[in-house]
Formats: C-alpha cells, sequence, structure tokens
C-alpha cells in the first residue's frame, strides 16, 4: 500500500499536464501548451527572477507566473468520490489530504478532516482502481470553452489561442504536414525556434486566454 500526499500528486500531474498538448487546429480542445510553457519561461530567462521569501518566483516581463497557473489547474482537477464529500459527489484536488493505493483494490482519497472517500470513473461511475499514480493521468477537455468562438476567432478571449492556431497552421502548409499527425513536441520546436521573439509580445493575450481556461476548465482523473 502506498500512500502519497497532496504536493506528490500535484507534482505528478502538473507533469503530465505540461504535455497534453493538442496543436491540431481543427480540434476543438487546442490546446499549445508545449509551446505556451517554453515562451513564458523564455520570457522569464530574459527578465530573470525574484524571491517572495518562501519560494523563487519565474515571472516573465508581464509579471505572470506559469509554473504557478499549472499549479493552480491541477488543484482544479475534479474528483469523483464515493460516500459524496460534504454533499458533493464531485470534489477539487485541492480538497484532498492525500491518495491512497493498493494493488486490485479502488483508490482511496483521504480528505483534511481524516473522512476516507472512493475514487470513481465518473459520475455514478465504478470504483476507479489503480496500483500506483503511474497509473493515472489529467484529461483536459477545452471543447466547452471554444464552441460558440472558434479558436481562430478575432475575439476575447480567444485572440492568443487563435494567433497561436495561426502559427501552427503557417508553418503546417509551408511544411507539407498535418498536425495531428506529428509529434506536438517536435512541432513545438520548430515553432519555438523561429517564432519566440515575435510572440514575446502577445504574452498578454495568451496569458487572458490561460485564465480563462483555469476559471472555466475543469481538469479530470483518468486511468492511463
Amino acid at each position: 500500500m502506498t500512500t502519497l500526499d497532496y504536493e506528490s500528486v500535484e507534482i505528478y500531474l502538473g507533469d503530465h499536464l505540461r504535455r497534453a498538448d493538442c496543436l491540431d487546429v481543427h480540434a476543438d480542445h487546442f490546446f499549445p501548451v508545449t509551446i505556451l510553457d517554453r515562451l513564458f519561461h523564455y520570457s522569464e530567462q530574459l527578465n530573470g527572477s525574484v524571491s517572495d521569501g518562501s519560494r523563487m518566483v519565474h515571472r516573465n516581463f508581464h509579471g505572470h507566473d506559469f509554473d504557478r497557473w499549472i499549479d493552480n489547474l491541477v488543484a482544479r482537477t475534479r474528483l469523483y468520490v464515493s460516500p459524496a464529500a460534504a454533499g458533493h459527489g464531485a470534489i477539487e484536488l485541492l480538497d484532498i489530504d492525500s491518495m491512497t493505493f493498493e494493488p486490485g483494490e479502488p483508490v482511496a482519497v483521504t480528505l483534511p478532516d481524516e473522512t476516507t472517500h472512493t475514487l470513481l470513473t465518473a459520475p455514478m461511475g465504478d470504483p476507479l482502481a489503480a496500483s500506483s499514480l503511474d497509473e493515472l493521468s489529467i484529461g483536459i477537455d477545452l471543447a466547452g470553452l471554444f464552441h460558440k468562438a472558434p479558436v481562430d476567432a478575432d475575439a476575447e478571449p480567444y485572440m492568443g489561442f487563435g494567433l497561436l492556431a495561426h502559427v501552427v497552421r503557417t508553418v503546417c502548409e509551408k511544411s507539407g504536414i498535418e498536425p495531428s499527425k506529428v509529434d506536438p513536441v517536435k512541432l513545438s520546436d520548430r515553432i519555438f525556434d523561429h517564432f519566440k521573439n515575435e510572440l514575446l509580445e502577445h504574452i498578454p493575450s495568451f496569458w487572458n486566454d490561460m485564465e480563462h481556461v483555469l476559471h472555466y476548465c475543469h481538469p479530470e482523473i483518468h486511468k492511463s
């Protein structure tokens, strides 16, 4: 049996989220997280780091903290548990104290009040069995956010992601490749290498879209 505290779960799922790329400009959930990650950290290198007294805060020249954004998005990950916690079948990852894994048994979630609950696959779903955190991942679906306004729309809050979608489309067309059929990390590398300085000035627009995602999207735990 293995029990992991919240911080351990957060770090692991944060790493998963950083790899949750979708650079397919035709997909509803276009999510260029690798490009954003590299761009924000590149801007941090230009601006340096500061200390807030408890940790090093890596901010780009607009004052945004990409790592904290990832942490906050992970914290909003929705967990479905049984029996319902505090009258609700769904809680956020931030509300847990730890997760316990045992081979052949459902994942147990312990809350700060020391009550224990069983992690479910979905609302009213079956108990989710996993022997380790390696068997779980975080899933993010932005289809609902981008349903009414296409990602290419020239309107808030999609101007930032729309610009990146345009860049991705241009690179793919010139290279004769389909974004859905190429490794998103390799495609992100190519885009970053050629456009990083041009994209820096658009960070506030990217951040606006990222904040929209943070406040209106609830990632969920899945079996890998």
